[in-house]
């Protein structure tokens, strides 16, 4: 596979140590933009559709048992539906790139793998690292939720930092002074990207068409990153004739990829100086995948659904059965559904959920 910096142009065989072809210039506190494209895949990333519509996922040098995939559609409404992420092994999308990302590792050399994350993508690369034998060194920062810190906490080893950014920062240092370490920077890693887009193909294999929308709460923006990108995919190869717009769910007043896209700031990170604080892990001053999606919402493939948190209580105090399942940073999608659907009624839409009490939990 060959991949493309969107920056100098220049041309990379992928994999390699992305870590070491920078852009100080749009570097947040040494950590990079995600500034890669992808110009033509190996076949090992491929997926496949056979003719009676069936999915052939791509395949993968070694397999664990945690198997992510396969999860249901649930019919909330006519027209609304549910994808039921809270089935994978540690209850999140983030486990459907979890095969490539080992597998990656692997291929590397390399037995111990860092990681920065507040939540889903750390619990998934412990707990897969684990099947595969490697280590793992997770970054995060202080605050990190008590539910999330528990699982976190069966990683090898946990450093912890003051900030969000802080914890960035702190990995980033690491990496670039720890070579024997695999640099597994969820944001950038494009293998990991391709695993995550098997949830694009299953939605249009289960809905037997493309949706209108669907609906994703964006933390890092990997996930709506890919999930664009298979549906492009699937357009351009003639299985779908639309492509799905993604809503792309932030916290009011911590919601930097709209707050930016609104501001028309397109060469560089947009940063909000003091985010408001939320019960969800989704307010952030800035998203390294910022540009990605903003190019997306340029091209009329995004667009902006924010709500808060009194907005996700008023969902789960009249729909109290979803609370037990998914968690609350999951609901801000319910409360976007719900935003949405007072002026789109008629169209179909695909929320995606994940779990409340993850593996280990």
């Amino acid at each position: 596979m060959k991949v493309i910096c969107e920056i100098c142009k220049k041309e990379f065989e992928y994999p390699i140590e992305q870590i070491k072809h920078r852009h100080r210039e749009v570097e947040l506190d040494l950590v990079p933009t995600n500034f890669w494209s992808i110009k033509d895949y190996l076949p090992e990333f491929e997926i496949k559709i056979s003719k009676d519509g069936t999915i052939i996922p791509p395949k993968v040098r070694r397999k664990s048992k945690l198997k992510a995939g396969n999860t249901p559609m649930i019919k909330y409404s006519d027209n609304v539906y549910l994808k039921d992420e809270s089935k994978n092994p540690t209850g999140s999308f983030k486990d459907r790139g979890m095969e490539n990302l080992m597998n990656e590792i692997i291929a590397h050399g390399k037995d111990k793998v860092a990681v920065v994350s507040c939540g889903s993508g750390a619990i998934a690369t412990i707990e897969y690292a684990k099947e595969y034998n490697i280590k793992s060194i997770v970054f995060v920062h202080k605050d990190v939720s008590k539910s999330s810190l528990k699982l976190i906490s069966k990683a090898d080893k946990v450093y912890f930092s003051d900030t969000f950014i802080q914890s960035y920062e702190d990995y980033m240092k690491y990496s670039l002074t720890h070579n024997d370490v695999f640099w597994g920077f969820l944001n950038t890693n494009i293998s990991y990207m391709l695993g995550l887009r098997t949830m694009a193909y299953e939605i249009v294999e289960q809905l037997k068409k493309a949706p209108d929308v669907v609906i994703i709460p964006c933390g890092s923006g990997m996930d709506i990153v890919a999930q664009n990108l298979a549906f492009r995919e699937m357009f351009e190869s003639g299985k779908i004739d639309k492509i799905p717009k993604i809503g792309v769910v932030e916290i009011i007043g911590g919601n930097p990829i709209e707050q930016g896209y609104m501001n028309n700031v397109e060469d560089k990170l947009y940063i909000i100086d003091k985010p408001v604080e939320s019960k969800t892990i989704l307010s952030n001053d800035t998203c390294f995948n910022y540009k990605k999606i903003y190019d997306m919402a340029k091209r009329d493939e995004a667009f902006f659904l924010s709500v808060n948190d009194e907005m996700i209580d008023d969902f789960i105090s009249s729909h109290p059965e979803y609370e037990a399942t998914y968690d609350y940073t999951s609901m801000s999608a319910m409360a976007a559904v719900e935003k949405y659907s007072k002026t789109n009624g008629n169209d179909t839409v695909v929320a995606v959920l994940t779990c409340k009490n993850r593996i280990g939990g």
